[in-house]
């Protein structure tokens, strides 16, 4: 089946998007999988946008959806995710994925506390390499990715006065199905997985892009530290601005590039 020629954007949740669907031009809405998905757009590339709903589940039934109607040329996953403290990331700063991490596949471990022991079999194969519960990305366009961002973060720094440059760390995510609400769990997850994000879809956005052979970028900016569960110093609204912010980057930056390869 060949690609088609826009870009698929993705996030959990409808804010996740909301940044970018107001810079969409000529947005058009249809049904793919029972999932809403807008047509549009963007710097003049062309782009869906989808809310696949939260955790792994939801997120392989809609890409499953959305690529067999039509396979995009690129996923490009985006929203929030909790920043692990020892990746030096803080609030607002956007972090982009070498590698996806399942933290919930495997054998039972031994000692309570542990992570899962590496299954004795593969779940997929990709490009000849067995894929037990560590997913690989798209190292080529994670390196664009932080290229685009780098400068992007610097023009910000520069126009804005007394802004801060915006911290661009690339690094393995790490999907749960258990949110990490404890200052322990945070410190044994980093110390077995050494994680810079936390999220609860990338691995299965992975497992659907590595499993029709198309390439996935996933930036997610931090809306909260992993660890004790405070709601009152998350902020969503910046990590929601932040994640458009940085996608918006990158398709500007290389619009001349999906142009010319995505006709």
């Amino acid at each position: 089946m060949a690609a088609g020629p826009y870009v698929l954007i993705i996030g959990a949740v409808d804010g996740e998007l909301s940044g970018l669907r107001s810079r969409m031009v000529d947005g058009v809405a249809e049904d793919i999988g029972r999932r809403r998905v807008v047509r549009g757009a963007i710097h003049g590339i062309p782009v869906r946008l989808m809310a696949t709903g939260p955790g792994m589940a939801n997120t392989v039934q809609a890409l499953t959806a959305a690529l067999e109607r039509v396979p995009p040329c690129l996923i490009l996953q985006t929203g929030c995710a909790g920043a692990f403290r020892e990746s030096g990331l803080g609030i607002g700063d956007v972090g982009v994925a070498s590698e996806e991490i399942d933290a919930h596949l495997g054998l039972e471990p031994p000692c309570s506390g542990d992570p899962p022991a590496v299954l004795p079999f593969s779940v997929m194969n990709v490009n000849g390499v067995a894929v037990k519960n560590r997913y690989p990305l798209s190292r080529r366009w994670a390196r664009a990715a932080l290229t685009a961002l780098g400068r992007a973060s610097a023009v910000l720094s520069s126009t804005t006065q007394g802004a801060a440059a915006v911290k661009v760390v690339r690094g393995p995510f790490l999907t749960v199905s258990t949110i990490t609400a404890t200052d322990l769990g945070a410190r044994r997850h980093y110390r077995h997985h050494r994680a810079c994000m936390e999220a609860m879809e990338g691995a299965g956005a992975a497992h659907a892009a590595c499993h029709y052979g198309i390439p996935l970028l996933e930036v997610r900016a931090a809306s909260n530290i992993v660890g004790r569960r405070n709601r009152g110093a998350w902020d969503l609204d910046l990590a929601f601005r932040r994640s458009a912010w940085a996608v918006l980057a990158i398709l500007n930056h290389y619009k001349r590039f999906f142009l010319e390869n995505i006709r």
